[in-house]
């Protein structure tokens, strides 16, 4: 936390005008959703954030849902509401609010308004992607960042009596994809030139594009880990210390969801992406470090859904979408590194267990 003391004399000037704004955009939408329980119960909120993994996204269920306009209500089976289950939201009186967006990362998270730009995040990355894109989320909090609208939903239910006592998080995975992506494009982009005879090798060594783009995430996982690491610290910051950015502090129950290996041995032959496993590992082992300094507990659920051993191949195609190879209406189901209906209940119960 010392490293964001910069941002309170900002905040503090300027901090009230921007979130004044934001609780008005939580309070209009907050009367419009139908809660998770019935009013009168109300009395606490669960604040889900994070990406695709928090919304319950699957390409299965996007598929399926695609003539009917995506209804939010089709994507609630994710470790979000079996978490509520789980800590019997319903005969507590929590609702939920879920901020999830699919495709998010840790820089559109943050957004690039001026809570952005106070807590010092440079990629300036538009938040929610998949809403500007006309798709619909659980909780629609309009053109500001999820990270905006997580810190009006707490001061407003703060100020309703119905306050924020438990937030999730999860996020970094799509950090982590882009760049793998962005070495793919490179690295096909220089086997091309080889091909022409423009170039003998690619940068990145290796004998086949496969490898060369295996050493281009490695090579660029350093860089990658600490721009996580330092947006995810940005996030805690702004919700531990709301009140410096005109909202209200928040010290209740934060977990941070982690990350299983997306590219693990799914077929018994070895990683999807070789080394991904000690790559994620070293990524929530890092995260784990991070969160610890702003009072949160840190999940983990790789050893899990990858523990090295012959479980590993029945425990990706049983708990995601990794070897889903059905189809719906022609469109492919898969391979989709999301959880199955099974798996998010796996992810819920380990938060469960490591965070009571």
């Amino acid at each position: 936390m010392q490293a964001m003391n910069g941002l309170v004399t900002w905040g503090r000037r300027r901090g009230r005008r921007l979130i004044g704004c934001v609780i008005a955009v939580v309070a209009l939408s907050a009367a419009m959703i139908m809660p998770s329980v019935a009013s009168a119960e109300v009395n606490q909120t669960y604040l889900a954030l994070g990406n695709s993994l928090a919304f319950g996204f699957s390409q299965q269920l996007f598929n399926e849902n695609e003539t009917l306009g995506e209804p939010p209500t089709a994507f609630e089976h994710g470790y979000v509401n079996n978490y509520w289950k789980l800590i019997h939201g319903a005969e507590l009186g929590i609702q939920i609010t879920n901020d999830g967006c699919p495709g998010e990362t840790t820089d559109s998270l943050i957004g690039n308004g001026p809570l952005g730009t106070a807590l010092g995040d440079t990629s300036g990355e538009s938040p929610c992607a998949y809403h500007k894109a006309g798709l619909p989320l659980h909780h629609e909090y309009g053109g500001v960042s999820q990270l905006e609208s997580a810190l009006g939903t707490i001061a407003f239910d703060s100020f309703s009596g119905k306050p924020v006592t438990t937030i999730t998080l999860d996020i970094g995975l799509n950090d982590v994809l882009n760049q793998v992506k962005a070495c793919e494009k490179e690295v096909e982009q220089e086997y091309i030139e080889i091909a022409k005879h423009e170039k003998t090798e690619s940068q990145y060594g290796g004998s086949t594009p496969k490898e060369s783009v295996e050493n281009c995430v490695k090579a660029h996982a350093q860089a990658l880990f600490k721009h996580i690491e330092e947006n995810i610290g940005r996030i805690l910051f702004a919700i531990r210390e709301g009140e410096t950015f005109g909202g209200v502090n928040y010290t209740g129950k934060i977990i941070f969801q982690g990350n299983y290996d997306a590219f693990g041995n799914v077929f018994g032959k070895g990683e999807l992406l070789a080394g991904s496993n000690e790559l994620f590992g070293l990524l929530n082992l890092l995260t784990a470090k991070t969160v610890a300094n702003f009072g949160t507990c840190f999940a983990d659920p790789q050893l899990t859904f990858n523990p090295r051993n012959a479980k590993e191949p029945r425990r990706l195609k049983k708990w995601t979408n990794m070897a889903n190879f059905t189809t719906f209406e022609g469109k492919p189901n898969g391979p989709d590194l999301h959880p199955t209906p099974e798996g998010y209940r796996v992810l819920a119960k380990i938060m469960l267990k490591e965070c009571p």
